[in-house]
């Protein structure tokens, strides 16, 4: 389903979909960033301690460098109460895809999703000339048609929970007018796949925001609106988090005026064994508001970076800091995980630290078997607790 590639595309979109490599404008922020604070105490894992001397996932302030004298506490799923068919997803470029393949792939616990800058479930179809291509900036959008097939048939197999459950979930999309590394005409393909499986009503679609390139919107932190570079977060006076976590779960409390609860670590290594033989780092980050470590029932939200975001590269914490995700999470009883991913540059191939949308870890990528997408789903599991299960 690739589209023909034009001849200014090709060495664009391999540094703009693999990185969205360039300079590194100033951050401007109304407010200190949101800083890492003491958290839970770590409680048992469910399986054996990560070799920890392969962990470059320390977050700093306002991203930069991670530091080892940084590191947060340690998450214990022990004193969280986690509603698990409250679960929603969210992502930017690849971690957009990646959210759209885990909300359709575990329908069955997912609410709704909130997609920036991202394309329709298994676009890439296992080829990376698709996804730099068809999937990224093509000259005609891409065919939807054999993805729904492929979602209903690989529904039937059992390879991904049931699709009729997304007829109950909500979907927010953005994408910006001046998107060239996931272009507008990409998300309008994801707007058409899912109206095949969710009504109108259930889609709230952002399309084309003036002034805005490759990047996540908020309201007050990032470079210019309108770049598409390093950290891939904008200054756009534009809430997307809130304006996702909205439609998702419906009228919420205004977010707090600065993020007071806990970011806290949380072992990838637990779930997945050799992390980094997937391009995955042992160490994940969680936003816990106090609410939510007080015995209070809690929703959890998972935000997928893009690439080149990852917290053990350059930008540091910014993500995971200042999404726009953290104050909305204090005043919603809202837990909210940052998975993370590394860049590596042999098995598997992936410089850029993207989530696999194509194929480079495995051919099961997008199914419930995938091995990131597995790991994420333990993750989910081992914090939830069924309501009503007591503690």
């Amino acid at each position: 389903m690739a589209a023909p590639l034009s001849s200014k595309a090709l060495p664009l979109l391999l540094a703009a979909l693999a990185g969205c490599s360039g300079s590194s404008p100033p951050l401007t922020s109304s407010g200190p960033p949101s800083s890492v604070q003491p958290g839970l105490d770590a409680g048992s894992p469910p399986s054996e301690e990560p070799d920890a001397s392969r962990d470059g996932s320390l977050p700093v302030e306002d991203g930069g460098i991670p530091s080892e004298a940084s590191a947060p506490s340690a998450l214990s799923a022990a004193g969280l109460r986690i509603d698990l068919q409250a679960t929603s997803v969210s992502g930017l470029s690849s971690g957009a895809f990646m959210a759209v393949q885990f909300q359709v792939a575990f329908s069955s616990i997912i609410q709704g999703a909130a997609i920036f800058a991202g394309g329709p479930f298994d676009c890439a179809q296992g080829s990376v000339a698709n996804a730099l291509t068809a999937c990224a900036d093509p000259l005609v959008a891409p065919d939807v048609s054999p993805l729904v097939a492929l979602t209903s048939e690989w529904s039937s197999a059992g390879a991904i929970d049931d699709v009729s459950n997304l007829a109950h979930q909500r979907v927010f999309l953005f994408g910006g007018a001046d998107d060239r590394t996931v272009s507008p005409v990409v998300v309008d393909a994801l707007s058409s796949y899912y109206s095949a499986f969710l009504g109108s009503q259930a889609i709230v679609y952002e399309s084309r925001h003036p002034d805005t390139g490759h990047t996540m919107p908020t309201l007050d932190y990032g470079a210019a609106c309108s770049l598409s570079a390093s950290p891939w977060i904008g200054l756009c006076s534009y809430d997307g988090a809130g304006k996702g976590l909205e439609q998702i779960y419906g009228s919420l409390s205004p977010p707090s005026a600065a993020a007071a609860g806990a970011v806290l670590s949380l072992s990838q290594g637990h779930f997945i064994s050799d992390p980094a033989s997937h391009s995955l780092a042992d160490t994940a980050y969680a936003y816990v508001p106090t609410s939510c470590t007080s015995g209070e029932v809690c929703r959890l939200h998972v935000a997928f970076h893009g690439c080149s975001q990852e917290a053990a590269g350059p930008v540091g914490s910014a993500f995971y800091s200042n999404a726009g995700y953290n104050t909305w999470a204090d005043t919603n009883h809202l837990v909210v995980v940052y998975p993370q991913t590394i860049a590596s540059t042999t098995n598997p191939t992936n410089p850029e630290a993207c989530w696999d949308w194509w194929g480079y870890d495995s051919p099961n990528y997008a199914k419930k078997t995938g091995p990131q997408m597995a790991m994420v789903r333990a993750m989910i599991d081992y914090l939830a607790t069924p309501v009503g299960a007591g503690g």
